[in-house]
């Protein structure tokens, strides 16, 4: 199967449902053989009865490879995803994760809803020994930033 081919029409399905495509490719585990489909959809957590759609809406475009034996995977890019800075914008008003570099004062992790970012800086609201903050976090100082699932 040529996964040049695939992918454009993979891009096309997904996107006509609000899903984006992360990556289409071919791996083996413990002597299976999958297609690995990741997905992810703009601030949005992905059901597991979506990817369930999601695989039966794939697997007609799949199912007429019989040159080939592999297991379809569709999977997402998780509720805790990393989001990329030049995105986190996209953001606003949701609640993550921010993971500071080592060597940085106060917490190592904070966990908000985000506010606003500058080209500098991001504004959290969180909760502060049982006390509700807004702080600015210099990027600069920030190694990762995740999408956070508020229990």
């Amino acid at each position: 199967m040529d996964l040049k081919l695939l992918q454009p029409k993979v891009e096309s399905l997904l996107e006509k449902r609000g899903f984006r495509l992360v990556s289409l490719r071919f791996l083996s585990e413990e002597g299976t053989r999958f297609l690995r489909v990741v997905v992810d959809k703009y601030q949005h957590i992905i059901s597991l009865d979506e990817i369930v759609k999601i695989s039966e809406l794939i697997d007609p475009l799949i199912e007429n490879e019989e040159d080939e034996n592999f297991t379809l995977d569709v999977t997402t890019t998780g509720a805790e995803k990393e989001i990329p800075v030049n995105e986190v914008n996209d953001y606003l008003d949701l609640y993550i994760k921010i993971t500071m570099n080592d060597g940085v004062k106060g917490p190592s992790t904070i966990k908000g809803t985000l506010n606003s970012v500058s080209e500098a800086a991001l504004t959290l609201t969180h909760n502060v020994k049982g006390r509700i903050k807004t702080e600015t976090y210099a990027l600069k100082d920030i190694k990762v930033i995740n999408r956070a699932v508020k229990y």
